[in-house]
């Protein structure tokens, strides 16, 4: 975010005041043309200071009036100086074990330059604990895990402490955190590398890092905006649980006073639509109609699994995909898999459900349509573009859903593997990867 711009008062000197006052944090002070940049500090009580720095050479700069920008730039100093001498250190250790030959004494030198950034950084962390160049530095430490050795699982073990243990070194109630540069990365690393890849694991880091920020209000409010963000849009299968579960715990009842009531009630709306189709809830028994006017519904229908598809005769991608459909229906109907295809369409348009059945070659379908919308079935089941697919077990159980045809019939195999269930599988059928990688 560009929180103000400078023109020189004279020639090499700026000078940024005003009334509204900065965020403590850390702040990039860009130049222009080159578009190269400076870091400095915001702190409490350090607010009137002077920074100095070449332009033609911004790798050293000095500060006036602030020990915590002082600090903060001699450890960076410190870090420039010996960057380049730890970086031929490795290339070298990598050159010669590839050879076979001995480094004890280049890891010695590596080991010693290390040593030296650590002990500087624990003389900051020491001296000046609550200035942010500390809390920074504190925060980018990693913390210590015990061997857990007799343990039947140490690995496990290490991994659980860790996990719990992640933020250890973060003051997660400090709202200056968000503004430091230092905790995006550490919660990106909580979610990504140390939550399994689920929404019932995802919801449970979200509520855990949502709780221990809470009282940072610009905290509290960034994540849950970016957490909201992120799973409505997710292409990924069994995620909108993780949206649904946000607005419920969080949004429904004014958990986010920042948000208009026009988009909160948005927000709120979307939430309703997606909860009763989540993966594992229990799909609706709705009633609708064959051409000849019989009614059924799917606890009528006798089946092992149900592959329930909404369609449309003028929608584009229901005819492209429809071959495969009726491919999977002619191989899996006699296993217990039934195909049960309701039409979209209402009114005098219902007509032309039945008119393209035999030319999509849909006859060895379960069909049906409801004419009046008597079932609510776009509602049940959020149907607001076709085509439209959930497989149900006998319970009417939502196992999977917004697959297309050229997916089914991989999902299905592994349905019926991870439930115990491959007498179902018809014969001849490829083997498949026990991940399917499916998405929207």
């Amino acid at each position: 975010m560009v929180r103000d711009t400078l023109y020189a008062e004279e020639a090499g000197k700026f000078q940024l005041s005003g009334k509204d006052t900065l965020n403590n944090g850390v702040y990039l002070l860009l130049t222009y043309p080159d578009k190269e940049y400076v870091q400095f500090h915001i702190n409490e009580g350090e607010k009137d200071f002077d920074l100095n720095f070449d332009y033609n050479d911004k790798s050293r700069v000095t500060f006036k009036g602030s020990p915590d920008n002082i600090n903060f730039q001699s450890y960076l100093n410190l870090i420039s100086e010996n960057r380049a001498r730890a970086q031929e250190l490795r290339d070298s250790i990598a050159a010669l074990e590839e050879k076979g030959k001995d480094v004890a004494s280049f890891r010695k030198e590596l080991t010693a330059i290390d040593n030296k950034i650590i002990d500087r950084q624990a003389e900051i962390i020491k001296e000046s604990p609550e200035s942010l160049t500390a809390i920074i530095l504190k925060a980018s430490q990693d913390i210590s895990v015990p061997d857990f050795e007799n343990d039947k699982d140490p690995a496990a073990s290490r991994f659980r402490y860790y996990k719990q243990h992640y933020f250890d070194n973060i003051d997660m109630e400090n709202p200056l955190m968000i503004y430091s540069g230092t905790l995006h990365p550490k919660v990106d690393t909580y979610m990504k590398k140390l939550t399994a890849n689920h929404p019932d694991s995802i919801i449970q880091s979200i509520d855990t890092l949502l709780n221990m920020v809470k009282p940072a209000e610009d905290t509290y409010r960034y994540f849950l905006s970016t957490f909201l963000n992120e799973y409505a849009k997710s292409k990924v299968i069994g995620f909108d649980a993780v949206f649904v579960h946000l607005v419920d715990n969080y949004y429904r009842d004014g958990g986010a006073p920042w948000v208009k009531a026009e988009s909160l009630a948005k927000i709120v709306d979307n939430a309703d639509k997606l909860k009763p189709v989540l993966l594992g809830n229990t799909g609706a028994d709705i009633k609708v109609f064959r051409e000849n006017g019989t009614p059924i519904s799917i606890s009528d229908i006798d089946y092992e699994y149900l592959v329930l598809l909404f369609w449309a005769p003028d929608c584009g991608h229901c005819t492209k995909m429809m071959p495969k459909f009726v491919e999977f229906n002619n191989t899996w109907k006699e296993k217990g898999v039934k195909l049960f295809a309701i039409c979209s369409k209402h009114m005098d348009k219902t007509k032309t459900c039945w008119e393209k059945l035999e030319e999509k070659d849909m006859l060895g379908f379960i069909n049906a349509a409801d004419e009046k919308h008597r079932s609510r079935f776009k509602l049940k089941y959020n149907v607001s573009t076709t085509p439209k697919v959930f497989v149900l077990d006998k319970d009417r159980k939502i196992l999977m859903k917004n697959i297309g045809s050229d997916q089914l019939e991989d999902v299905m195999i592994q349905i019926l593997k991870q439930e115990g269930r491959e007498d179902l599988i018809p014969e001849g059928l490829p083997r498949i990867k026990e991940e399917t990688g499916i998405e929207k």
